[in-house]
């Protein structure tokens, strides 16, 4: 994710391949788990929108952010309907992605403190 900026979501794909960051693309594109606790969105406040970083989308708004101490940017509901997809995978975790791109947003945790 990336805030309140639109990151290269003009480019096209063979583009993102070419320059961005491999860990960058499969985290967002074949669904790998970020290093927990490398994220700057983690950390701190912010104030706006939380961007999906492959296509642009609006993902989840600053209000909705907290700390779950899960070592990963976290929040507590998306910014629309339209915003985030849910997913079961086999092992029984629920990934989110965006719903317009379908990158690898992170994991729901439904079990995870309160807000």
């Amino acid at each position: 994710m990336c805030l309140s900026k639109k990151e290269d979501a003009d480019n096209t794909d063979e583009f993102r391949v070419q320059t961005w960051n491999p860990l960058r693309l499969a985290v967002l594109r074949l669904g790998l788990t970020e290093p927990l606790a490398t994220s700057p969105l983690n950390y701190g406040k912010y104030e706006g929108e939380f961007k999906c970083a492959y296509c642009g989308e609006t993902l989840f708004d600053s209000n909705a952010k907290y700390d779950s101490g899960s070592g990963w940017p976290s929040f507590w509901r998306s910014a629309s309907e339209n915003a985030v997809q849910y997913k079961r995978e086999m092992n029984g975790s629920l990934e989110c992605q965006c719903k317009r791109c379908s990158s690898h947003l992170g994991h729901a945790f439904l079990d995870g403190p309160s807000p």
